[in-house]
């Protein structure tokens, strides 16, 4: 009998067959916390899923997932996990145009290196293909060639610095390439694995690219390793952007679960407006023998009802938004936005189950605690409240 009672009186509060007071009340709270719950939800998803782009562009394009860094001759295990391995040199030189000059990481390539899996993490332009032309041909970034102030077909100077001598390699632009993320474009050059090997009389880098399967970077590391090879991955070889990526991710979930910590305390509010509007009402059940016990389970069952239901639909709102952000961002991207341009704009969602369950789980546990500390005012509520009248 209690329990239908006090199913009954809950109904009631959350407005059914309530009043139209009791109706918008709980309506433009349901509506603003899961708001408030979306814009959690779709923050930390658009965070995670830049920094995972970031990272997997750096891999893909920069330095592989694992890193192999022997020369040619070595047997990499066969490993299913394995999608990639290509033999790789790089070194650093002077750019030279005839209007500026930058400082560039020089990297020698095979003919199949720009496969599938990297060419989806690209946008390359037309090719220039001229016969006559005998020079050595490089792939720059749309980003490298602005502040060069070049364009295809152009010629450049690369400038190789030894510890002997300094010279000049006149080279062509054969096209542009750009990865949508300026920081790893700015000063990443690609060309002929055969012309670093030339220009650099075997000074240069030069190591295996391994690019594997999402999560199996370590334990291939760790293969290798036990081979008897030098291995690393790309965590280690960009260990200044992998701390950075990781500790914007961490902050920004911080906040995430601050603001939740905030958005529980407010929740705490619609309990406490609850008690102020029904206080007559209160102390008439009180008077009829109802327990302030069962009268605060009654408020408590309404505002954790209004929580979980705004928590689902905010979370679902929140995963919705970010699984079309695909476009948005495509549109900010084509147009070029200066605020933008040190942003990744082309990345995969990626949905981080972990941290949004953490924060949810934050939101609950703190609305739980303020309103049960909230309704304390129950038990202050005398029966003969019943009788005043504003």
């Amino acid at each position: 009998m209690r329990t239908r009672l006090v199913l009954l009186l809950m109904l009631r509060k959350l407005g059914y067959k309530g009043s139209r007071a009791d109706k918008k009340r709980i309506l433009f709270n349901l509506i603003l916390i899961s708001l408030v719950v979306a814009a959690l939800v779709f923050a930390q998803i658009f965070v995670v899923s830049m920094s995972r782009g970031i990272a997997d562009k750096y891999a893909i394009l920069g330095d592989g997932h694992v890193q192999v860094h022997e020369g040619a001759g070595i047997q990499i295990p066969d490993d299913p996990s394995i999608v990639d391995v290509q033999l790789v040199a790089q070194s650093y030189a002077l750019i030279y145009s005839p209007s500026a000059n930058k400082m560039i990481r020089l990297k020698g390539v095979g003919p199949s290196y720009f496969n599938e899996t990297r060419l989806a993490e690209l946008t390359l332009g037309e090719h220039f293909n001229d016969p006559s032309s005998t020079l050595p041909k490089i792939l720059v970034s749309t980003t490298l060639a602005k502040s060069l102030h070049v364009a295809i077909g152009d010629k450049v100077a690369l400038m190789l610095v030894s510890q002997n001598s300094i010279r000049p390699q006149l080279c062509v632009i054969k096209n542009f390439y750009d990865s949508g993320y300026q920081e790893l474009d700015s000063n990443l050059v690609f060309c002929d694995f055969a012309l670093v090997d030339r220009l650099f009389n075997g000074k240069e880098d030069v190591y295996h690219e391994l690019l594997v399967e999402q999560g199996q970077d370590k334990r291939i590391k760790n293969q290798l390793v036990e081979k008897g090879y030098l291995a690393t991955t790309w965590d280690e070889e960009n260990y200044a952007v992998a701390v950075n990526l990781n500790t914007s991710r961490q902050a920004v979930l911080g906040v995430m679960v601050a603001v939740a910590m905030l958005c529980g305390y407010f929740i705490s509010e619609l309990s406490r407006e609850m008690v102020e509007d029904d206080k007559q009402q209160i102390a008439m059940l009180g008077l009829l023998g109802g327990r302030k016990s069962m009268i605060r389970r009654v408020y408590f069952l309404a505002v954790i009802f209004v929580t979980l239901v705004s928590i689902a639909v905010g979370s679902c709102l929140g995963i919705l938004l970010a699984d079309n952000l695909g476009g948005v961002l495509s549109l900010l991207a084509k147009r070029s936005i200066p605020l933008l341009s040190y942003y990744l704009l082309d990345f995969s969602v990626v949905l981080p189950v972990g941290d949004i369950l953490l924060i949810l789980l934050v939101l609950f546990l703190v609305s739980m605690l303020s309103v049960r500390w909230s309704l304390r005012r129950v038990m202050r509520i005398e029966p003969l409240f019943c009788i005043h009248y504003d």
